[in-house]
């Protein structure tokens, strides 16, 4: 332990995680936003009411919209041991963010023996916008990240308890997981054809694998039974392949373009073109890894193209892509070269974070949102002080800001609050930015409609109209 700590490796990481802490800080006490006030929060704020439950049923269908349990039970059980605070709520991210930090340098320095590509691994992840923006949202994206990661690691540890409790978990908090099976067969078969598995193991790992299925499927099993379908119908219905070049497309810039990741994949592919000519070897186990992270993140692609799309989906692959990269661009073990890339990588992450705060959109994976977030709350006290009997439209999430107690931003709900913008007996209408409606500006002409209060935070507004005709 002595030895762990005197390792300026180590320090390196707790300076990062102090800046991850600060940076985040002013997020933990902000109301919550989009998935989290509308899906994620009333579901789990019922279930902490009516009592912590993994089995389907156990809170109304509607709520948790089929999705397995675990991560709802996990959050639940959380708030209703420390209270129902925004701090409290948003709290369990950051601390399954931060353990996610400390397994990237934990797994990584298992996979490559180098502390400096364990220590740039975990700044790879932290340096992302779309991880730093998630680490406060009481969302499961973070917490799949993180079992995905521990999954790989066990596997290749042959810790095959650790791999069945970390996989189970996965396939208990969402149906995303169960690309887990399909990957780990593949990469057995892998192994099998490199000759580091005999017929034997790898019928023993399907049947492992296959088991571990049923386990993770018991749930839509019961909720079947219960219930009368396996998945939620509403999201059933959505799995088509009508769009599925375009998602897949998107699916691949989201993973390997997008926040400027281009340029991280892009270097690591280069180093490894440059490593062929300096005879750059990698272990067996390490190809292994590196192959088994791309079948793993091509499934996931599948997987999110077939179904309802949203790029935050995506980021449970993350943890594992940039570890790859990290093991590449860390290959070449000449010391001034990486002491060059621990300078300019956190200049490119700074750079790239305030981008991401600048943005002009406002999504769950650009940290731009809390400004959104701090100017929707100022219009919803401007609201509460002013006690407006009038109808007042306002778009969906707006909506829900305004009218349910578990997004974080009122006690009560308005009572007068309207979702047709096109109703007559609306007086005042509310406009946000993340939620454009292209029938606004005719009814702003046709009705006159005049600006009666603006709030705003940085680049971020809420407006609010009142119609004269």
């Amino acid at each position: 332990m002595t030895t762990f700590i005197k390792k300026p490796q180590i320090w390196g990481l707790f300076c990062i995680l102090i800046g991850f802490i600060i940076l985040k800080w002013d997020a933990l006490f902000l109301p919550y936003f989009w998935d989290e006030a509308w899906v994620y929060m009333p579901a789990i704020r019922t279930m902490a009411e009516k009592g912590p439950n993994i089995l389907p049923g156990s809170i109304e269908a509607d709520l948790y919209t089929g999705h397995p349990l675990f991560f709802y039970f996990m959050a639940s059980a959380w708030i209703k041991f420390w209270g129902y605070s925004n701090f409290v709520a948003h709290s369990l991210p950051l601390l399954i963010a931060i353990t996610l930090l400390f397994s990237m340098y934990f797994v990584n320095l298992s996979w490559s023996k180098s502390d400096n590509q364990a220590l740039l691994a975990s700044l790879l992840l932290c340096i992302q916008p779309n991880f730093l923006t998630q680490s406060s949202f009481l969302l499961i994206e973070v917490w799949l990240c993180l079992l995905f990661l521990w999954s790989f690691y066990f596997y290749f540890k042959r810790n095959w308890i650790g791999f069945s409790i970390t996989i189970i978990l996965a396939l208990w908090s969402k149906e995303s997981a169960f690309c887990l099976i399909p990957t780990f067969g593949l990469i057995a078969i892998i192994e099998r054809l490199t000759l580091r598995l005999n017929t034997k193991e790898l019928l023993n790992r399907f049947l492992g694998l296959f088991i571990l299925f049923m386990v993770g499927f018991s749930f839509f099993i019961i909720q079947k039974i219960k219930l009368g379908w396996f998945f939620f119908p509403r999201h059933a219905n959505w799995v088509s392949l009508a769009d599925f070049k375009w998602k897949m497309e998107i699916s691949f810039n989201s993973y390997f373009v997008s926040d400027a990741r281009i340029y991280i994949y892009l270097a690591a592919f280069l180093i490894l073109i440059i490593g062929l000519f300096l005879k750059i070897k990698f272990h067996p186990e390490q190809k292994i890894i590196l192959l088994g992270t791309f079948v793993f993140a091509f499934i996931f692609m599948v997987f999110a193209s077939i179904n309802f799309f949203s790029s935050r989906y995506l980021l449970g692959a993350h943890s594992l892509l940039l570890s790859s990269a990290a093991l590449i661009i860390f290959s070449i073990p000449n010391k001034t070269y990486q002491i060059i890339s621990f300078v300019l990588i956190p200049l490119f992450g700074l750079n790239n974070i305030d981008n991401s705060l600048k943005l002009n959109n406002f999504s769950d994976v650009d940290l731009s949102y809390k400004y959104l977030v701090q100017a929707e709350l100022d219009m919803v006290k401007y609201l509460e002080e002013k006690k407006y009997s009038e109808k007042i439209h306002a778009p969906f999430l707006m909506l829900v800001n305004l009218t349910n107690p578990y997004s974080g931003f009122v006690k009560e709900g308005f009572t007068n609050i309207s979702s047709q913008i096109e109703s007559e007996s609306n007086t005042y209408f509310i406009k946000v930015p993340n939620e454009p409606d292209a029938k606004f500006d005719s009814i702003q002409v046709a009705l006159n409609l005049q600006l009666e209060h603006r709030t705003s935070c940085n680049q971020a507004w809420v407006e609010l109209y009142k119609k004269t005709k």
